[in-house]
């Protein structure tokens, strides 16, 4: 495809960091074309040409995400697949060559296969305000997006055969209600708090990778609709913006007429050099984030094969071209329980979290170490398969720890298989704080549609109503009153620990 000349007419703008481009002597695409290999790899992003040659090896995902669009305009992938502040952390290992002629006619690489179908698709969604339940929203997801679309198999994909998704799944349909009559619920309240800040019901929006790809707007979606209701709102340390941006647009949004300053929680992956992990820190504490959750279940990727089996024209592309793969080499295989005070050394004052946790004595250890909580987890049934439900591993902490579900000090929460509002009293039945949404809240933005923020805003209008419905139902006017005696335990959900 050749590449619109109106799209790069104009002045060329200078990365952050770039001072000293030649900008009278434009590069024909011709030429740019020829550096196609990887013992010359060029590409063209946002009308600069850059020699990524030397940067092949040490790109995340290795020079194969990179080589087969080497000579080519990436512009459209490359702002789908990476934050805005990118090419400023690179920049000492790739070089400038100068900006591209305007009027040159070079190979664009699309951000999407058959985008003209895409549109079509999208052209036929139906308003937000008819979809009546977030399972909807994950089916109008898969039609739009299609099946064997590099986003959908980013969003949707799990480890080896799936036992360990398709279990949280089904988790709490092992949990049933055991509901109380005749107590009047015409007044009820469905608000809790996390770590001190009120929200108006219990859940936030678990962090999720790479949210360009659900829409254009990305984290900026989730930031406006947590300020319109207050939901905290989990940023992934792999969001496709950086999270000072996010950051500073709840900081701005806040302010405005009618919107409340919402949680952000920021969560981490540390890395190999702790140095890049400290400045991440420091710069998200500098900004305001609410709370820091270490992820700890990423010693080694999960894996992903629906993510990594890219499929381009109903054929199977090379297998390492899953977006997934594509920054766990940099990440930390040797973390310990040290490793939290080694945050809050960094966060003064912030509350530190660890995330995927799948063992209920690994939360007293939590609890031992210092941290402010837990988020129990199995990365979305992404990394080991045959890991419990997040579900079971509440169950089992509160048959072995009890004490830590009733410690003001100490807030535990689950993220995995929470479909309904239902869903989301069992878990705080049984001693939750509260509960992550993840896939939902990314298929209710869909892909580069209408919805995005509107999607994400109908979302928790449904869980809202799911709670409220379910609350009275149960015979429970607060939160507070959401108590263990409410449910009951149907066997198959939680095994026999083995010794």
């Amino acid at each position: 495809m050749a590449r619109d000349p109106l799209l790069l007419e104009g002045a060329v703008e200078a990365p952050l960091g770039v001072t000293a481009i030649n900008k009278e002597t434009f590069l024909d695409g011709a030429e740019v074309s020829k550096h196609n290999s990887a013992e010359s790899t060029w590409v063209v992003i946002s009308g600069l040409v850059y020699d990524v040659t030397t940067f092949l090896e040490n790109h995340p995902g290795g020079a194969e995400a990179i080589t087969p669009h080497a000579g080519k305009d990436v512009t459209a992938l490359f702002n789908l697949l990476h934050a805005n502040d990118t090419l400023k952390k690179v920049l000492s290992q790739i070089k400038v060559v100068g900006p591209l002629d305007p009027k040159s006619v070079i190979e664009v690489v699309r951000a999407s296969e058959d985008e003209d179908e895409l549109e079509e698709r999208r052209s036929a969604l139906p308003p937000s305000e008819l979809v009546i339940n977030l399972a909807e929203f994950a089916t109008l997801a898969k039609e739009l997006l299609g099946e064997d679309s590099r986003p959908w198999r980013y969003f949707s994909s799990w480890s080896d055969d799936g036992t360990s998704y398709d279990a949280t799944a089904k988790s709490f349909s092992f949990l049933r209600f055991i509901p109380r009559v005749n107590i009047p619920v015409t007044t009820i309240d469905t608000s809790t708090t996390f770590f001190g800040a009120t929200v108006p019901i219990p859940i936030f929006m678990a962090p999720t990778g790479q949210n360009r790809q659900g829409h254009p707007e990305g984290e900026f979606n989730h930031v406006r609709a947590a300020c319109k209701t207050g939901i905290p709102q989990g940023v992934s340390n792999g969001s496709s913006i950086p999270i000072s941006d996010i950051l500073d647009k709840r900081n701005q949004i806040s302010e405005e007429p009618g919107m409340v300053r919402a949680p952000v929680w920021w969560q981490i992956y540390i890395r190999r050099n702790r140095k890049d992990s400290e400045d991440q820190i420091k710069e998200a504490v500098a900004h305001g984030a609410d709370a820091i959750l270490i992820t700890v279940d990423v010693a080694a990727m999960g894996k992903r094969e629906a993510d990594a089996r890219v499929v381009s024209g109903g054929k199977a592309a090379k297998k390492d071209g899953g977006i997934g793969s594509q920054s766990f080499s940099l990440y930390d295989s040797d973390l310990t329980w040290a490793d939290i005070a080694w945050v809050q050394t960094l966060a003064p004052g912030v509350p530190v979290l660890v995330k995927g946790i799948g063992a209920a004595a690994d939360v007293v250890l939590a609890k031992q170490h210092g941290a402010a909580g837990v988020i129990l987890s199995n990365h979305g049934g992404r990394q080991l398969d045959g890991s419990p439900p997040p579900l079971a591993t509440l169950i089992r902490l509160r048959r072995q720890a009890p004490a830590l579900l009733k410690d003001p000090k100490f807030e535990v929460f689950i993220d995995g298989g929470v479909r309904r509002g239902t869903d989301v009293l069992k878990a705080l039945c049984l001693g939750a704080r509260g509960v992550g949404l993840g896939r939902p809240i990314i298929y209710a933005q869909l892909f580069q549609t209408c919805y995005g923020e509107e999607g994400i805003l109908r979302a928790f209008e449904i869980v809202t109503e799911e709670i409220n419905t379910g609350m009275r139902l149960l015979g429970a006017r607060s939160i507070n009153e959401l108590r263990p005696e409410m449910v009951e335990l149907i066997d198959g959900l939680v095994g026999q620990q083995m010794s």
